[in-house]
């Protein structure tokens, strides 16, 4: 599934890419700004106005299955199952966090910081704060928002949480750990600098999706945290690599990559790797 969300964009919505084709079909046309869940199972639209509006898309069909009117400047949203979490800016200029249950009930809230990029934990139990700036990283717990500690265990190095996975992310002393959420424990490592950007998981969290840029190229690579073997996918001297995800399995990747000679356009790119094979597979836009 791509989802196509930007200002100006000439056909904006939800599209299909089945396995086998070189044809992207539009599933659905969304026209207000979208984003993904944190868990990859609904798309949240922010209809923006005097009174703002969440519209929720199941990803797979883009049936809509809620909307929820929101009275305040939404400055993020998260949403699992019926439970939707909306960072905002009142009329008042308080901000705040709601947990709503769908239709429409308020359930909690609670004061934040200005910086924030929220989401519910992997295990749906809590909802974090993912910016590290702003007094850093923040837990509430579900469903009365109370403020809790982190575990202790994620006090060391910069723990982030990777979108649609069960697992995080932690950076310390020159090496990247894929963990356990909420216990910790660590299932894989392999040296990396903070440089080194953990775009996404496999369901097992054994294989991932880094990005990094060194000497003005940017790359992106495949890698397989149990056998610390990586392969380069795409290098970019000219342009970005904008996107990237990996499907639950590990063998399906897509990515997009920005032109800088056309700024306003985005390639999109897929390919499929055999991990028996030591070199890596050819792309296919």
């Amino acid at each position: 599934m791509v989802l196509v969300s930007a200002p100006g964009s000439d056909e904006p919505g939800l599209y299909r890419w089945s396995q086998g084709s070189n044809r992207i079909q539009l599933v659905c046309r969304i026209a207000s700004p979208a984003m993904f869940s944190f868990d990859r199972k609904t798309i949240i639209e922010r209809v923006r106005g005097d009174t703002s509006q969440l519209n929720f898309y199941a990803t797979d069909t883009c049936a809509r299955i809620g909307t929820l009117p929101i009275e305040g400047r939404v400055l993020d949203a998260d949403v699992r199952g019926h439970q939707v979490a909306v960072a905002l800016r009142t009329s008042a200029n308080d901000l705040l966090i709601r947990l709503f249950r769908l239709p429409g009930e308020l359930i909690a809230e609670t004061a934040v910081g200005r910086n924030i990029e929220m989401g519910f934990a992997p295990d749906g139990r809590s909802l974090v704060n993912f910016d590290v700036s702003d007094g850093g990283q923040a837990l509430w717990r579900w469903p009365d928002l109370q403020r809790e500690a982190l575990p202790s265990w994620s006090a060391e190095g910069e723990l982030t949480f990777v979108a649609g996975a069960d697992f995080v992310k932690r950076y310390s002393e020159q090496t990247l750990t894929v963990a356990r959420w909420p216990d910790g424990k660590p299932l894989y490592a392999i040296p990396a600098t903070r440089g080194m950007r953990l775009r996404e998981l496999s369901a097992s969290g054994r294989y991932g999706v880094l990005q990094h840029r060194s000497g003005g190229i940017e790359t992106l690579e495949w890698v397989d945290f149990a056998l610390s073997q990586r392969r380069v996918m795409a290098q970019r001297s000219n342009g970005s690599i904008d996107h990237a995800a990996i499907d639950a399995t590990g063998r399906h990747l897509a990515w997009t990559e920005r032109s800088g000679d056309k700024p306003n356009q985005v390639t999109v790119f897929r390919t499929t790797v055999d991990v028996s094979l030591p070199a890596p597979p050819s792309a296919k836009p």
